[in-house]
Parts: C-alpha cells; sequence; structure tokens
C-alpha cells in the first residue's frame, strides 16, 4: 500500500523531466538535408537534429498512388508521433526563401519543375496551359482513340503516320505535293484518259 507523500508510478508514463523535450519533437520545423530515392525517404535537418531516414507524405499511396521526390533544401514539418523522431513522417509543402510562391493569383492553380517546365489552369480564365523547356516532348498513348471537340490548331511542322480521314472540305493556301498520285472522284490526277483528244492547241474532252 502507498505511503502518503510517497511518488506515484505508472508503467509507461514519461518521467516528467522528459515531457518538455517531448513535446518539443512532436513538430519541428526543418529542411531536407538528404533524398534516398529507393526506399523513398529522406533525413531531414530540424535544429541540432538530424532524423533517420524517414518516409513523406504523398496525397495517395494505394491503388491510385502518386510519386513526387522532395528536394534537398525544401521546408518541411517533422511529425513525431509521442516525440521520438525515429518514427517521424515529413510533411511537405511549405514556401521558404530558396522555393518561393510559383504564383500570386487566386483563380491559378500552378505546377513549376526543376527544368523550367510548368502545367497550370487558371478557372478565372478558363484557361489550361502546359509549356515545355526547349527540347521538351510530350507523348498521349490511348489506343482507344483521342477526340477534340473544337477548333484545333497546331503551329508547326505535322507528321501524320497512317490513315488519314477528312469528313469536310479541305482549304489549302499552300502548295499541295503527293509523292505517289491524287484521286479525285474515282478519277487518277497520274493515269487517267481523256476523251476526244485534239492535235496542237485543241482542247481535250474531260477525264474519263
Amino acid at each position: 500500500m502507498r505511503q502518503h507523500g510517497q511518488p506515484r508510478t505508472i508503467v509507461g508514463m514519461q518521467r516528467s523531466s522528459d515531457l518538455p523535450r517531448t513535446s518539443n519533437n512532436q513538430i519541428r520545423f526543418g529542411t531536407v538535408s538528404d533524398v534516398d530515392l529507393d526506399r523513398g525517404l529522406c533525413r531531414i535537418a530540424t535544429g541540432d537534429i538530424h532524423s533517420d531516414f524517414v518516409p513523406w507524405l504523398v496525397p495517395r499511396a494505394g491503388e491510385t498512388i502518386e510519386w513526387s521526390s522532395p528536394s534537398v533544401g525544401e521546408q518541411v514539418v517533422l511529425l513525431s508521433p509521442g516525440g521520438d523522431v525515429t518514427g517521424a513522417v515529413a510533411l511537405r509543402g511549405l514556401y521558404s526563401t530558396q522555393f518561393a510562391p510559383p504564383g500570386n493569383s487566386a483563380t491559378l492553380h500552378r505546377v513549376k519543375y526543376a527544368d523550367g517546365a510548368v502545367i497550370q489552369y487558371d478557372h478565372g480564365n478558363h484557361e489550361l496551359v502546359a509549356t515545355l523547356p526547349g527540347g521538351g516532348k510530350a507523348t498521349l498513348t490511348a489506343d482507344g482513340g483521342v477526340t477534340v471537340n473544337g477548333p484545333f490548331t497546331v503551329n508547326g511542322d505535322t507528321t501524320l503516320n497512317g490513315h488519314t480521314q477528312v469528313n469536310g472540305d479541305a482549304d489549302v493556301s499552300q502548295t499541295l505535293t503527293a509523292q505517289t498520285d491524287v484521286v479525285g472522284g474515282g478519277k487518277s490526277l497520274k493515269t487517267h484518259p481523256h476523251t476526244n483528244v485534239q492535235p496542237g492547241s485543241g482542247v481535250s474532252g474531260p477525264p474519263q
């Protein structure tokens, strides 16, 4: 039986002297000091503490899953349940002097990449823009087909590999070149015959 005045001891409880340290370690601000891409882990420098390699939080990590590694120098919040930084996770998403906000509009959603590529949507202007740096490439693969509903403008050379069907009039303002033949109304431009062929300056009949 506990005598009056004796300290109470409960198994699993921390000493009162450890509580300030534990409380301070639960939420700390820091920066990414190293990234292990193979394991999806990063180390965080926060004050005089350098964490072990810990996971970083991502929007989705189930059947729908995302990947975007943090950058060295990126500012994070180190969340340590129970104050033990060995079991911490890094919460990203804090702007800093090194990585400043890439926009200042209330209607803009913009993603800017390290090479200068930008993908953005402005719901105020109803405009979606994707800009790649010089030499950048974009590939869309959809064996079920791609449909564009609306006017379509291509500024640059265009190569079509495969059968092309045009269900409408076609206006060509420059030279149209065919390597083999042009067929119109079932008649070949190269091999069609003419009726009533006349010598000299006479005008022949229509093509057959």
